[in-house]
């Protein structure tokens, strides 16, 4: 298999977001609202919420067709939040092509916000934005702790359209940390 992936614990995860939340609370101005994109960003929009003691509002934007596939960027839920005027920090999982972050900033600056600072738990360098505030670049395939069904899957179609056997499917899902009654529920609700 080509790609080589990141899997992040749930632990690691946390230590990470208590890192970013940090470094942004040095920066100044300092950010009266948190926008955070779903579905990626609403797990470390909320934490970050927590760490930095602002609100949170979210607006959803899709563009993953699958693991190695972008798909049309599109804005499926609206912000209901008035953000007029606001610092806003925005929030998503992690800048890949970056084209969610572009489409995300251009879309608040309809809201008119005083300021957008962005901020990823992961960049990559293949991005054409750069992130104000991330943890760590890297060029891998992440597995965040809280899609773990999501990633069995995307990794499992993959590996049968190279051919792999189960066996060695079930091997890479091992090697990844992912456990017998997570995979077992991914096959059997969406593996068939």
């Amino acid at each position: 298999m080509s790609i080589q992936f990141l899997p992040v614990s749930w632990s690691e995860y946390h230590e990470k977001v208590r890192q970013l939340a940090a470094s942004i609370l040095t920066h100044t101005p300092v950010e009266n609202q948190i926008v955070a994109i779903s579905r990626g960003g609403l797990t470390l929009g909320h934490l970050l919420s927590d760490f930095l003691r602002i609100p949170i509002a979210t607006f959803t934007i899709q563009s993953y067709q699958d693991i190695q596939k972008h798909g049309v960027v599109k804005i499926t839920e609206p912000l209901k939040a008035d953000i007029k005027g606001k610092i806003i920090l925005l929030v998503d999982d992690v800048a890949d092509s970056g084209i969610t972050l572009k489409r995300a900033i251009s879309y608040l600056g309809d809201f008119k916000p005083q300021s957008v600072t962005t901020t990823c738990m992961f960049y990559k360098p293949t991005s054409c934005i750069r992130p104000d505030f991330f943890t760590k670049q890297t060029s891998k395939w992440i597995i965040f702790p809280y899609e773990p069904i999501e990633s069995i899957i995307s990794i499992t179609t993959m590996m049968e359209k190279e051919g792999k056997s189960k066996s060695k499917i079930q091997e890479q899902l091992y090697s990844l940390g992912f456990t017998d009654p997570q995979i077992r529920y991914a096959r059997k609700y969406f593996l068939t």
